[in-house]
C-alpha cells in the first residue's frame, strides 16, 4: 500500500495544505520547502512532493524518490507538446487500463482483458520517459517463440494455443522505474560449526568443535538495476518472471520507437510504492548476507533483528518491451509475456487432465525421502552413544577372551569397527546432507507449468562496488552513544577468508551511530 492514499498523480501534485495532517512547526523538505511526513516503517522524513528521504535527526539526505522529468497534467494550464500531439490515448471502460500509442496506431480490444469496450481519445497527461528499450524482433518472431516454448511444455491441454488466440499478442512498453541503491545492513543470524551445522544433529552437548551461537555482523553492498514495474494492471510476479533486462541497451526515449506499439502509463510513482521496493531489496540484502559463511560451517542470517540502511538511491524511468498475451480456458484467465528484448516466456500453464495431480504425487515422495534422509542422519549421530550405552550387552564374554588371547587381531578388529563407527557417524552424514540440498534444490525448482522464479540477488549485485563484511559479535552491543565494536575482519565476498581491517566511524552521524536503521522487511 503506498504511503499516501491518494491515487499516484504527478510530482508537484500533492495539496500539502491539509491542515489535519500539516502544521506550521512540521519539519520541511530542504529541497522544496514542503512538510515533512515521518514514515516509521522506513525511519525516515519522506517528502510527498519532491520525493527526498531525509535523516530525521540530521536532516541529511538518505536518497530520493523523484523523478528526473516529472509528467503533468494536461490540465490547460501547460501546453501540450509536439510529440504528444501526435499521440492517442486508449482507455479501456471494462478493467480502466491507460495505454499510449501514436495516431497511426489503431486497437479494437484490450490488451489486458480482452473487452472491446475501448475509447480513444487526447492524452491528458505529459509522456516523457527517460530511456527505453527498443523491441528486438516482431510480432511473428514472438509468436513463433511462444509456439516453440509451449511445444516443450509435456501434459499440455490439447489445442490450448492456436492461431486466433496468438493473432492477440500486443506489443507493449512497460513502464518501469529501475533503482539502484547502496545498503548497510547491520545484521544477525545463527552461526554453526561441526556436526551443530547439520539440523539433524541435536546433541545436548557442546563442544569446542560442534556449537550454535548467535553472531551479529555488519554488511556492505550495492544492488543496481532493479526493476519495479509501475503498471498495477500487470501482475508484479509476471513481470518479474520475464526478467532479466539487459540495462546496458537502454537509450534515450525518442518518439520513434513507439511506433506500431502500445505504451503503458504508469499508475504508481517511486514514493508511492516504497513497501514493495524496500521488500524486494531486503530480500536482495538478505540473499547476499546468506552467500557469506564468515568463516562458520554454516551461517544463516535472520531478517528478524536484522537492519538495512539505503543511500545514494538512483532512479530510471524506462519503458521495457514485452509481448503480452491473454489466453482464456475453462473459465480462467492466463496471462503471458515475451520479453521483447531476450524473447524469454514467462506465465502460468494449464495440465491436461490428470497430470496435475501426478505432478504432486512425484513431489510429495521426494519431500518424503527428503525426510528420510533428515532422520537417518539423526539416528546416525546418535550412533557411537548407543553402541556404548550397550556395549556390555554387545560384547560377550567370549570374544573379550579370544582378544585377550589373540591381542594383535583383536586390536584389528577393534581398529575397524571404530573406523566403520566414525564412517557412519561423521562422513556418511555429511554425504547424505549433500544428497539432501540436491533434493531440496529440486524441490524448489519449478516444472514447466510454472511462473519462473523471480531473479536472484547475483543478478543485481554491483560488482564494482566495494562489499564490506565483518563480524561484530562480541562487543555488538547497541548503547545510547552508539554502536560498540569488536574486533574487526574483513571477508571476500565468496570466501569469506578474513583479512586484517581497519575501521574509522568518527565521520559517521550520530543518527548512524545510534543504529536508527529501518528494520528488515520479512
Amino acid at each position: 500500500m503506498a504511503i499516501w492514499d491518494e491515487e499516484a498523480k504527478n510530482s508537484g501534485r500533492f495539496d500539502t495544505s491539509d491542515p489535519a495532517t500539516f502544521s506550521a512547526e512540521s519539519k520541511k523538505c530542504p529541497n522544496c520547502g514542503s512538510n515533512l511526513f515521518f514514515d516509521t516503517e522506513h525511519s525516515a522524513l519522506m517528502c510527498g512532493n519532491c520525493g527526498g528521504t531525509f535523516d530525521p535527526e540530521t536532516m541529511d539526505s538518505t536518497g530520493s524518490f523523484a523523478l528526473a522529468n516529472p509528467e503533468k497534467n494536461y490540465d490547460g494550464k501547460i501546453e501540450m507538446s509536439e510529440d504528444d500531439k501526435r499521440r492517442q490515448e486508449i482507455v479501456c471502460n471494462s478493467c480502466g487500463a491507460q495505454i499510449v500509442t501514436d495516431m497511426n496506431t489503431a486497437a479494437t480490444f484490450c490488451s489486458f482483458c480482452g473487452s472491446p469496450a475501448i475509447v480513444t481519445r487526447r492524452l491528458t497527461r505529459e509522456f516523457k520517459p527517460d530511456y527505453i528499450i527498443p523491441f528486438a524482433f516482431d510480432k511473428e518472431k514472438a509468436m513463433s517463440l511462444f509456439k516453440e516454448h509451449c511445444a516443450q511444455i509435456p501434459h499440455l491441454p490439447k489445442n490450448y494455443v492456436t492461431d486466433e488466440v496468438l493473432a492477440k499478442m500486443t506489443g507493449l512498453y512497460v513502464p518501469t522505474w529501475i533503482i539502484s541503491s547502496e545498503v548497510d545492513i547491520n545484521l544477525q543470524g545463527i552461526a554453526s560449526m561441526g556436526k551443530s551445522a547439520d539440523s539433524a544433529y541435536s546433541a545436548g552437548e557442546y563442544t569446542a568443535n560442534n556449537y550454535k551461537q548467535r553472531v551479529f555482523c555488519k554488511v556492505k553492498i550495492r544492488l543496481k538495476d532493479v526493476p519495479f514495474d509501475g503498471e498495477v494492471k500487470l501482475p508484479d510476479r509476471l513481470m518479474a518472471a520475464a526478467e532479466p533486462f539487459d540495462f546496458t541497451e537502454l537509450v534515450p526515449f525518442r518518439a520513434e520507437y513507439l511506433q506500431g506499439y502500445f505504451a503503458e502509463k504508469y499508475d504508481e510513482q517511486p514514493m508511492d510504492m516504497t513497501d514493495k521496493i524496500y521488500r524486494r531489496l531486503d530480500k536482495y540484502a538478505l540473499e547476499m548476507c546468506g552467500k557469506l559463511d564468515f568463516g562458520y560451517d554454516a551461517f544463516q542470517p535472520r531478517s528478524n533483528g536484522s537492519h538495512t540502511r539505503y543511500h545514494n538511491q538512483q532512479i530510471k524511468y524506462a519503458l521495457l518491451p514485452i509481448w503480452f498475451l491473454t489466453i482464456e480456458h475453462k473459465g480462467l484467465r492466463y496471462q503471458y509475456i515475451v520479453n521483447g528484448q531476450t524473447g524469454k516466456v514467462s506465465g502460468d500453464f494449464p495440465y491436461a487432465k490428470g497430470w496435475e495431480t501426478v505432478d504432486r504425487t512425484k513431489k510429495r515422495a521426494k519431500m518424503k525421502t527428503v525426510s528420510a534422509n533428515s532422520a537417518l542422519r539423526g539416528t546416525l549421530y546418535a550412533l557411537p552413544v548407543t553402541l556404548f550405552m550397550f556395549s556390555g550387552v554387545l560384547i560377550h564374554p567370549q570374544l573379550l577372551n579370544a582378544a585377550l588371547e589373540h591381542p594383535f587381531e583383536g586390536f584389528c578388529v577393534v581398529l575397524l569397527a571404530i573406523l566403520i563407527i566414525y564412517f557412519l557417524s561423521v562422513q556418511l552424514p555429511k554425504i547424505l546432507i549433500g544428497l539432501e540440498k540436491k533434493g531440496v534444490e529440486k524441490l524448489e525448482e519449478t516444472n514447466a507449468h510454472q511462473l519462473d522464479k523471480e531473479q536472484n540477488v547475483l543478478e543485481y549485485f554491483d560488482t564494482t562496488y566495494p562489499m564490506e563484511a565483518y563480524e561484530t559479535t562480541f562487543d555488538f552491543v547497541r548503547l545510547d552513544s552508539g554502536w560498540s565494536y569488536g574486533e574487526k575482519k574483513q571477508f571476500d565476498y565468496m570466501t569469506a577468508k578474513p583479512e586484517a581491517e581497519t575501521y574509522d566511524d568518527s565521520d559517521s552521524t550520530d543518527f548512524e551511530k545510534k543504529g536508527h536503521d529501518r528494520r528488515m522487511m520479512q
